[in-house]
């Protein structure tokens, strides 16, 4: 049971009853008897009820709460409406009782208005009202509220980031960031200090000496508290961006193009352009168009901010594929970079969930990605960038509707689900006008016809196994020619099936380096999920690994007519390289989903997560072959003692 006051700590303005007769907002601390400690601004309010607006927590499993508690100790839990309205929206909530507490719940919005307000009303139904013993309409008197929220969230800042408390740091944040968003905070000379012109009106920036302690003054000044945890992701000793700037250099010292005089090695000077951000005047070359559009948006960014990371992360796969195929001669190098892509990873993620909503910390986030992607886009050779356009992204089927009206996507569709998304399916209508089209097309030759055959035998051999199923995860489909006809129909067209979602980033980009990368990576998953199946089963099995094996075998030797057709039509300009790689990735897709999902129904089968090592033999000393990469890479390679092996994870292009 919650008490009715808190001890205040922050503001003692006397004892708990002249707080309950003026009705203002304190500040408190509360440790319960199970050591749960919350830190909170409160006010008492009518029919002896007191709201709590609790922002930090020690030991509690939610690091913030809005409750309102009650008179009196119910026998039930339950679950009632509320309407809670402020200077500036009215809100239907919805509060949980228990005991003699009702937390409500409301979004992080109207809890960065409470300070603001200079009223607030909680409405209830009056037969909810009733039963809780409470008036309908509780009027909260918001005198003080403003500071003592404030005092709060700093204070929970601190305590959160010193002391183990948990806290929303985003909601800390917005209601810590200054409301002239730093318009009025003057810094002499910044603007010279820091940048430096390139053209007229046009700067970059400058992170001098002088300039530096100009920031640094000026964080500690008026950017204690709103980014104090920023401050900590990019400053800590130990911070995730510091081992991401260690990581990085030791990568870029391990490249042999290293010593090339490029900007590529990483330093501080991403938290130096946040604080810029947020005094300087000047535009600069370090903050793309994106950084303006955030800021200027007048809705709630986050749809923007997401369309802006997709578009990064593309061009980041682009770049960082071409810089593992120009360091792969390396083991050391390869690791290295992959090593701190994956500290970057970590450290845009909790950079990204500990910005507040507002637009212009948001803004930051394009600075900071775009910064990481120029140094692998140098480090690699300065590649040629995406060319993104709109109607090339992916789009799935929704509501029951394919993306085009063309008569071959609607015999190839069926839709599922409670949004009618749509997939590929193999009906004779669809097999029947695939099969026309290709009679007639550019794409046919004599080497589709070796594509055709192998499949063909592929597809008998397995649709006698005891792995087939008449399910449409299936290795050759609920047709014979199904996922055969779903993949050539790429060289051609590109519908809204769900079943392309995996190369999402192929298809928007239509680059040949992303694809590529796809491909190699859907490749080299296939070869690890197989050689986990067929462990599996042979565990189970030898005679019936055996056969899985062989089948295999014919599935691979389609696979190879498939790579020599595609290259050929490259070769002739009939299709671009990307789509080539397209065909050959989504191939390996549909035989993984088949590998992963076909039935074995022996009693003796062991869990497909067994960690045991695939030794490859079976009870007569029979080795059973996987063919690896094209590179002729074994999948997975047995290290000599200090030999440096590439992380699996880790996928090359040629």
């Amino acid at each position: 049971m919650r008490v009715l006051s808190y001890l205040s700590f922050l503001f003692l303005t006397g004892t708990v009853q002249v707080a309950q007769a003026a009705n203002i907002w304190e500040s408190g601390e509360l440790t319960y008897p199970n050591n749960e400690t919350e830190i909170s601004a409160f006010v008492n309010t009518a029919g002896n009820t007191q709201l709590q607006a609790v922002l930090c927590t020690k030991d509690a499993s939610n690091s913030y709460r809005f409750t309102l508690l009650l008179p009196e100790k119910l026998d039930s839990d339950s679950v009632i409406k509320v309407m809670i309205k402020t200077d500036e929206s009215e809100v239907e909530a919805y509060a949980e009782v228990s005991g003699n507490s009702m937390d409500i719940q409301i979004d992080e919005n109207l809890m960065l208005s409470i300070p603001d307000s200079s009223r607030m009303v909680l409405s209830f139904d009056k037969d909810d009202a009733d039963y809780l013993k409470i008036p309908s309409s509780i009027e909260v008197n918001m005198h003080g509220a403003d500071m003592t929220i404030r005092n709060v969230a700093s204070e929970c800042t601190a305590l959160c980031i010193g002391n183990g408390f948990k806290c929303n740091y985003p909601l800390l944040s917005s209601l810590l960031w200054p409301r002239d968003q730093y318009r009025d905070v003057h810094i002499d000379d910044i603007d010279e200090l820091c940048t430096t012109a390139v053209m007229p009106g046009y700067f970059k920036f400058n992170p001098t000496k002088a300039c530096k302690l100009a920031l640094d003054r000026f964080y500690k000044k008026e950017g204690v508290g709103p980014l104090s945890y920023i401050y900590k992701l990019f400053k800590d000793k130990n911070s995730i961006f510091q081992q991401y700037i260690k990581n990085w250099n030791e990568a870029v010292a391990l490249c042999p193009y290293s010593a090339l005089d490029l900007p590529v090695t990483a330093s501080d000077k991403e938290w130096y352009l946040i604080l810029y951000s947020l005094v300087g005047k000047n535009h600069i070359r370090e903050f793309p168009s994106s950084y303006y559009s955030v800021k200027k948006y007048a809705d709630d960014p986050t749809t923007l901010i997401y369309d802006i990371d997709n578009r990064y992360e593309m061009e980041l796969l682009k770049y960082s594929s071409v810089l593992y195929r120009r360091v792969k001669g390396s083991v050391s190098a390869v690791n290295a970079v992959e090593k701190a892509l994956k500290t970057w990873s970590d450290f845009y993620r909790q950079l990204a969930s500990s910005l507040p909503s507002i637009h212009q910390a948001q803004a930051i986030r394009p600075v900071v990605y775009r910064e990481m992607m120029l140094r692998v886009w140098n480090l690699a050779g300065k590649p040629t960038g995406l060319k993104i356009l709109p109607e090339n992204m992916f789009r799935q089927g929704t509501n029951g509707r394919p993306i085009t009206t063309e008569p071959l996507e609607t015999q190839c569709s069926f839709f599922e689900g409670s949004g009618g998304d749509q997939f590929f399916f193999a009906s004779e209508e669809c097999i029947k006008g695939f099969n026309d089209y290709m009679r007639t097309s550019p794409l046919n030759s004599k080497l589709y016809q070796n594509v055709v055959d192998s499949w063909n035998k592929f597809a008998s051999n397995w649709a006698a196994s005891q792995f087939y199923t008449d399910g449409i995860d299936d290795a050759v489909g609920e047709h014979p020619q199904a996922n055969l006809a779903l993949t050539m129909m790429s060289l051609f067209k590109i519908y809204g099936f769900g079943d392309y979602f995996l190369l999402r980033e192929c298809i928007s980009s239509r680059d040949a380096d992303i694809c590529g990368y796809e491909q190699h990576k859907a490749y080299s998953t296939y070869s690890k999920e197989f050689n986990n199946r067929l462990d599996s089963i042979t565990n189970a099995s030898d005679k019936d690994g055996s056969q899985l094996n062989a089948l295999n075998e014919l599935w691979l030797d389609y696979y190879h007519n498939l790579e020599e057709y595609l290259k050929d039509l490259v070769h002739r300009n009939v299709i671009p390289l990307w789509r080539a790689e397209f065909a050959e990735a989504l191939a390996c897709v549909v035989q993984t989903n088949a590998i992963l999902n076909f039935p074995y129904d022996r009693e003796e089968f062991p869990e497909l997560s067994s960690d045991e090592e695939f030794e490859g033999t079976d009870s007569a000393g029979k080795h059973f072959t996987l063919e690896q990469d094209r590179n002729k890479t074994p999948d997975e390679i047995i290290p000599q003692p200090d030999e440096d092996i590439i992380d699996d994870d880790i996928i090359i292009p040629e």
